[in-house]
């Protein structure tokens, strides 16, 4: 039976979660998976980013409807109403066309049954493989079976079938029989050997009669296919190609259409690979070549059989297609003689230093050499170790490097002292985005990380400290050799594509670049070359994180514009909305329901007399015990359970309780009782360590540490809100765009597409902003004949209205319903709409140095390609051209970079040696910022000759002008170590992006603008382009420089984001959200200042403090500063949380029990906070 989904999402990092919630919240269904058995890709292993130096994860999650989704941290796990997780799973084909695609999906087996699964660790004990550990960036080792991620939930273990032994120890020490190879299934496995050899079929009978497979012997093609049409328990065909009767390519076809699940390994002699592999590509499964050996072949054969049996061919109906594969990290081994990796103990790439940094690494936190365990105190980063590197096929830029190494630099001071030596070696320190450069300058002047501009070819041991030192050699900015001892240094690996993207490419029939990524179109890049297929996150290219989410919130919106396109020919069921009996009236009345499935339970813990004591705790109804409560017959029984009495509190005790909680969402919508009334405990992790060592006392202490945290749940559930969730606010379907440059229309063209109405207000005559300046692009397109048509679709889109000359001078109300005045030259027009987008765009910089505006010859980047563009500068006169970068950018005045000027130069530098080759061109810069792709453009630049002179804050270049006004351009060259005088025909200037002014549209819509003038989103890296205030988000120039496909994929991606809100007709708050008891409250104003989103307002008229329920995300910051206990949250009352920790104090448990269990009440009653 097939499934259908609204989008299928082919990765599960932060990309393709990100994608994948995007379209949940707006009520897509959507199929999530990965090819990994854990969701959160390369982020599962980095427990820090940038510039908060923590991680954030969980800032991606809903912040309304907050209760469709889980609201623990990602890094654990993720569960959302709308997303169907497929773990271990990959696409294998796609067929149809956009809007009714087939996907065929294969779906690896873990070879563990997770409904079964306890995690108790007993396998992977017994197991006697031995495998490097992923997780911990192979610093580590574990078995064949394994947790893939320690900290997940749920979490089983799975197992890697390539490293497995086959001794079955794990399968015979599962004390639930979670294990499964299949082992009964052989002797219903047949197997049918298509080779005229006696011999060697004899051979094959002896080995497969040890591991119990039926065995069939055909000596030609003709009799292989009439077994194949007899005998239908034959399930794999071993073909040798000295089959001569028949064609060998028509015995594999005709055998597929006689048995389509027939596996097929062709056998062959050691010349007949090729011919092999072609018929691997007809459809044989795979290919053996002979000699075959035993003991290797059939420990191989019998791995196949597993997954014949094991994995599981998913097919689905999906409308769209997101890739969202993600980037490896590039692995150095091959620079093992130049950089001593894999060899000298104290080298470890950028990924292995952030593992040594994690308390869940292999050293607990301890930065150690990894090698010998030894002292560290001076370390050196080498950037660009598999990046930017012609000869590696990586002429590209990775775009993450840099700043992780500063991140990590910094990091490394704060785990060993700041008297830790930090050095980075770079060739330029690509600080490219809006806040980067300020990061970077901190990191050198207040911590004193060293920055030193070179590229080591060689590290080698220091020959005077034995006991693991490192010579690093450089020459210093005064020409002059230096060596340098460290004990570690860190090499900053780039990206490479995703394993298996070619074998992805394949499958989705997408093109990929040179390099191996997904190739996108420049001014579209979540297209990929078929439609309906979009890539997002990393998967077109290397990224940072914030890029990475905006990407893939941009190929949200393309597939959301597709699903909303084919909706009328989709089936579609509306799941209702579930209603809640109000108990509010009822004293509470609880249900106890306990698990015994674990077979270390019997011996372990006395289930009846912990019941019995359960029982006398107040409230409890009644208490049943059930049967392995996490598989369909036990959940049933818990069903039937509350049927019958009726509960308003349900406590179940079991293990995993996150695993729970789509099931409690399912019973509380049977019995009508809301989830936030029920509760699951771990009542099994307690017993592991009983399990190998049952005495009496220990016994004892686990039965009272389950007994207490039963108690302190059933306390917790007796003080919990019961009144029902308030009635759901009506949603204005409309949108107020401010700003009608480029990213303002596409934004609005996202949403006018989904039959939203959209105003855009624009303060100019005309649409189209900066982007109308810009002529041609780095790669080639054509933005000139883009923007036209962009304009001329906003124009003629009926469900946008434009007003120019216009601007917002009004605004109030929340999150779905705005009210706000348009000030135009008719007068103010009032607009009511349930988002805001702003797109208020940016500026050139104003440019007065070096003589611009007083010399013809002194011009901007802009304005050379202006003349070039128009014909109104012959380049054919020009004898030689001067560029001068960075210009009052990423200094005192500008404290970051525009990111557009290297692009900008780069473009220039090649149409003028396109059409004159022999032309003169020098560029004067501090870092050539040409990340991601762009770096090839760079040696395409130095290729054609142009000179590239670099120079520092120091030493400014100088400009004077000749009698004819010529620039003479003087600037120290550091090669040369003197003073070079260029006199020149065109001096031109990078003149850089400035935001417009934002000031009063910042206090209008009551949202923040940073140090620089750009708006302040609500999270550099993980909600780029929301405000805290919700209904509210930002794109384009207007939160920070970008180019122009950057403003396109942030605009789109905002136009997503206010989906979320604009999908439903109603909106309802979360079940936490804090409230305030007026009687108390003393107005003192204390909660205004602290709530992050901006949820309490002071209503002068009624004189009392007004929560916004919508805007509320729980985190508690209101009632933890209120002086008199006005400020609460819904559910969590002092009387409640007292009741928890006289509970906790009411049963003896052991001390660290107590202080764990505070910690988790702590938690669940701070929620979590998205600040």
């Amino acid at each position: 039976m097939k499934s259908t989904y609204d989008a299928l999402v082919v990765g599960a990092g932060i990309g393709g979660i990100r994608s994948a919630l995007d379209l949940a919240e707006a009520g897509h269904k959507v199929a999530l998976i990965d090819k990994r058995p854990h969701i959160g890709g390369l982020l599962t292993r980095l427990d820090h980013q940038f510039p908060s130096d923590h991680c954030g994860m969980c800032k991606m999650l809903p912040l309304t409807e907050r209760d469709s989704s889980s609201q623990f941290c990602m890094r654990k796990g993720l569960f959302h109403k709308n997303i169907d997780i497929m773990l271990s799973s990959e696409l294998v084909s796609l067929e149809g066309e956009p809007g009714k695609f087939q996907a065929v999906v294969n779906r690896k087996a873990s070879f563990v049954d997770a409904s079964t699964c306890i995690g108790c660790g007993r396998c992977a004990a017994v197991c006697p493989a031995k495998v490097k550990d992923e997780f911990n960036a192979g610093l580590g080792e574990h078995g064949a079976i394994y947790l893939p991620v320690p900290h997940n939930i749920p979490n089983h273990y799975v197992v890697d079938l390539d490293a497995c032994l086959r001794c079955w120890r794990c399968f015979e020490a599962c004390p639930t029989g979670a294990v499964d190879f299949k082992l009964e299934a052989r002797e219903h496995f047949a197997i049918l050997v298509a080779d005229p050899d006696e011999k060697a079929v004899a051979q094959y009978s002896t080995w497969f009669e040890d591991i119990k497979f039926p065995f069939r012997q055909a000596r030609s093609g003709e009799e292989t296919l009439r077994i194949l049409g007899e005998d239908d328990t034959i399930r794999m065909l071993l073909l040798d190609l000295s089959i001569t009767d028949l064609d060998h390519e028509r015995i594999v076809t005709r055998a597929l259409e006689i048995r389509p699940e027939l596996a097929i390994i062709i056998l062959g002699g050691p010349n007949k690979g090729q011919e092999a592999q072609r018929l691997v590509g007809l459809g044989a499964r795979d290919y053996r070549l002979h000699p075959l050996k035993r003991g290797t072949f059939v420990p191989w054969l019998d791995k196949q059989f597993m997954r014949i049996m094991s994995d599981e061919r998913v097919k689905m109906d999906v409308a769209a297609v997101i890739l969202a594969t993600g980037f490896e990290c590039y692995d150095p081994t091959e620079m093992a003689d130049s950089t001593g990796y894999g060899i000298l103990p104290g080298v470890v790439t950028s990924v292995e230093f952030e593992r040594l940094l994690s308390g869940t690494g292999p050293t607990g936190g301890r930065l150690v050499r990894p090698g010998d365990g030894g002292e560290v105190r001076r370390i050196a980063w080498l950037q660009c170790i598999g990046s930017r590197d012609v000869k590696k096929n990586a002429d590209f830029c990775s775009s993450f490097c840099c700043m992780a190494s500063i991140k990590e630099a910094l990091l490394a001071k704060r785990t060993l002292g700041q008297d830790a030596e930090t050095t980075i070696f770079y060739m330029d320190m690509r600080a490219f985005g809006r806040d980067f450069d300020r990061y970077r300058r901190e990191a050198e002047t207040l911590h004193g990380v060293r920055f030193i501009r070179f590229r080591p070819h060689t590290i080698i041991p220091d020959p005077q400290r034995p006991e693991g030192g490192l010579i690093i050699t450089y020459i210093d900015d005064d020409g002059h050799t230096r060596e340098e001892s460290f004990d570690m240094a860190v090499l900053a690996v780039g990206a490479r594509p995703s394993k298996g993207m070619a074998a992805l490419a394949r499958a989705a029939d997408i093109e990929t670049n040179a390099y191996g990524f997904c190739k996108s179109q420049e001014l579209n890049p979540g297209r990929t070359s078929r439609f309906g297929v979009f890539v997002a996150g990393s998967a077109n290219g290397a990224k940072d994180i914030a890029e990475s989410v905006i990407q893939s919130g941009a190929a949200a919106l393309g597939a959301s514009r597709l699903i909303k396109l084919f909706a009328p020919i989709r089936e579609r069921i509306e799941e209702p909305a579930p209603e809640y009996r109000d108990v509010s009236r009822q004293p509470p009345k609880t249900l106890a329901v306990l698990c015994r499935s674990c077979p270390i339970m019997p011996d372990a813990l006395n289930t009846d007399r912990l019941a019995e004591k359960i029982s006398g705790l107040p409230a409890i109804g009644r208490v049943e015990t059930v049967e392995r409560a996490c598989t369909t017959e036990g959940w049933n029984r818990i069903r039937e359970l509350a049927g019958e009495t009726q509960p308003n509190r349900i406590l179940i005790g079991a293990c995993m309780p996150y695993a729970y909680v789509p099931k409690l969402r399912e019973l509380g919508r049977i019995i009508g009782l809301s989830p936030s009334l029920m509760d699951v405990v771990d009542i099994h992790t307690p017993l592991f360590p009983q399990a190998h060592d049952a005495h009496p006392e220990n016994i004892e202490r686990a039965e009272s540490d389950i007994l207490a945290t039963l108690s302190m749940s059933a306390a917790k559930l007796i003080g919990a809100d019961p009144v029902p969730v308030a009635v759901q606010t009506p949603v204005s379907q409309g949108a107020l765009v401010v700003g009608g440059g480029l990213a303002g229309m596409t934004a609005a063209l996202g949403l006018a597409d989904h039959d939203h109405k959209v105003t855009i207000v624009e303060e100019s005559e005309e649409l189209g902003g900066l982007a109308r300046n810009v002529h041609w692009t780095l790669q080639g397109a054509d933005p000139v004949a883009y923007m036209e048509e962009l304009v001329s679709h906003v124009r003629k889109h009926p469900n946008i209205r434009i007003m120019t000359n216009a601007r917002v001078s009004l605004s109030t109300g929340k999150a779905g319903h705005f009210m706000s005045i348009v000030s135009t030259d008719e007068g103010g027009v009032p607009v009511e709409h349930g988002v805001t987008i702003l797109a208020t765009g940016g500026r050139r910089a104003k440019v007065y140095d070096y003589g611009f505006l007083d010399r013809k010859t002194v011009v901007t980047h802009q304005d050379f390609e202006t003349r070039i563009a128009t014909g109104a500068l012959d380049t054919a006169a020009l004898t030689s051209v001067a560029m001068i970068q960075c210009w009052r950018s990423r200094d005192a005045t500008r404290g970051y970079c525009s990111r557009v000027c290297c692009a900008g130069a780069l473009k220039l530098i090649l149409h003028l040696k396109n059409k004159h080759p022999d032309l003169p061109i020098y560029v004067l810069y501090r870092d050539i910022m040409s990340y991601g792709f762009s770096e090839e453009y760079f040696t395409k630049a130095r290729k054609a000759g142009a000179i590239f002179i670099r120079y520092d804050l120091d030493h400014k270049p100088q400009v004077r002008f000749t009698d004819d006004a010529r620039p003479v351009v003087t600037v120290r060259d550091p090669v040369l170590g003197r003073e070079l005088e260029l006199t020149v025909d065109i001096l031109s200037l990078s003149d850089g992006i400035e935001p417009n002014d934002v000031s009063e549209l910042s206090e209008v819509f009551g949202v923040p603008a940073g140090p620089d003038g750009f708006f302040q989103e609500a999270e550099s890296k993980w909600r780029p382009v929301d405000f805290l205030k919700q209904g509210i988000f930002v794109c384009g120039l207007a939160r920070g420089p970008a180019t122009m496909p950057e403003t396109i994929v942030s605009a789109k991606a905002a136009a997503q984001r206010a989906l979320r809100v604009l999908c439903d007709k109603s909106m309802a708050r979360a079940n936490v959200v804090a409230a305030v008891r007026h009687s108390l409250c003393s107005l003192c104003g204390r909660s205004l200042n602290v709530c992050p989103y901006g949820a309490r307002t002071l209503d002068m008229a009624r004189d009392r403090i007004v929560v916004d329920e919508l805007l509320c995300q729980g985190c508690g910051s209101c009632a933890a500063v209120c002086p008199n206990s006005a400020s609460f949250l819904r559910g969590f009352s002092d009387r409640q949380v007292m009741a928890v920790i006289d509970a906790s104090l009411t049963i003896p448990v052991r001390t660290e029990k107590v202080e764990e269990d505070a910690t988790d009440t702590a938690r669940a009653f701070g929620q979590r906070s998205h600040t």
